[in-house]
């Protein structure tokens, strides 16, 4: 099941979505009220509206409500973090990125001017239905989505007197693509997704790889990010990228070029760059 969050001038609502029909039905409540409903029952026990309506001509958000906490982890995929310079690990890095940052799966992202490196980075995205079963981590998540988890290279790396600012580096305003909806976990199978996932930037293929590469499972991640703080329904946790990111090459992200995010059987993003703004709006 595809259920995404859409809408028509007014306030945002859920709804489960048929692509071949090109339709949606709307589906009542927060995701904090039938998350963990789907997680226990499965995608049959969603209750909707029965008044289908056509998805063209809606506005596709990020599938996320604003209370939601943005977690992102990294240094999952070895050849990345090699091409990074970080030697062999263990265990992930995280973060966080602060809800503005995020716009939906057709949105124009706005490109800070406060970077000179601002890159991209294609990523399995995991939304949680449920609170965590430590003996089942699995069982919490809901679905997956695409996400480009972009960064400000230049802060990133010497951006403060730490050596990194990662509040910088991952939260700029409306910086970071999220959709186009939710994939339901049943239709993945258990365990990590085995999924093709690319990025390309005006055409151009930048990254290409398979969810599977990731040196951590869903379940380990789930977890680590569990014991930092506790999940609930609707949070949203970014898994890392694989190789080919702007960083190794010099080659970011300018204004006007079009970025394309896709996870087979996930769906496609695709966002143009606008022009380079503050965060307050105004023009550079």
């Amino acid at each position: 099941m595809k259920i995404g969050r859409f809408s028509d001038g007014g306030d945002p609502f859920w709804a489960v979505v048929d692509l071949e029909a090109r339709t949606i039905d709307p589906v009542e409540d927060s995701i904090g009220s039938w998350g963990p409903i789907v997680c226990a029952d499965g995608p049959g026990a969603l209750t909707r509206s029965g008044a289908q309506r056509p998805l063209d001509g809606l506005a596709v958000l990020a599938p996320v409500e604003e209370s939601a906490k943005v977690i992102c982890l990294g240094a999952t995929y070895a050849k990345h973090v090699t091409g990074l310079g970080v030697q062999s690990h263990d265990k992930p890095a995280g973060f966080w990125k602060h809800f503005d940052a995020l716009v939906g799966p057709e949105d124009e992202i706005v490109y800070p001017e406060i970077s000179e490196g601002f890159d991209f980075e294609v990523e399995l995205v995991m939304i949680v239905g449920d609170t965590l079963d430590p003996g089942d981590p699995e069982r919490s998540i809901l679905g997956y989505t695409v996400g480009n988890d972009t960064s400000l290279r230049d802060h990133q790396f010497g951006g403060s007197v730490t050596g990194m600012d990662m509040f910088t580096a991952k939260s700029a305003y409306r910086s970071a693509p999220l959709g186009p909806w939710i994939v339901t976990r049943d239709e993945l199978g258990d365990g990590t997704p085995d999924l093709g996932l690319t990025l390309s930037v005006n055409g151009e293929t930048r990254q290409s790889a398979r969810t599977s590469e990731m040196s951590f499972g869903v379940d380990m991640l789930l977890a680590w990010a569990d014991a930092r703080t506790p999940l609930r329904a609707g949070d949203v946790v970014f898994t890392g990228t694989p190789e080919g990111v702007g960083h190794e090459d010099g080659r970011y992200l300018q204004p006007g070029d079009v970025v394309e995010a896709t996870i087979e059987g996930l769906g496609t993003q695709r966002n143009t760059i606008g022009q380079r703004t503050s965060s307050t709006g105004g023009t550079a």
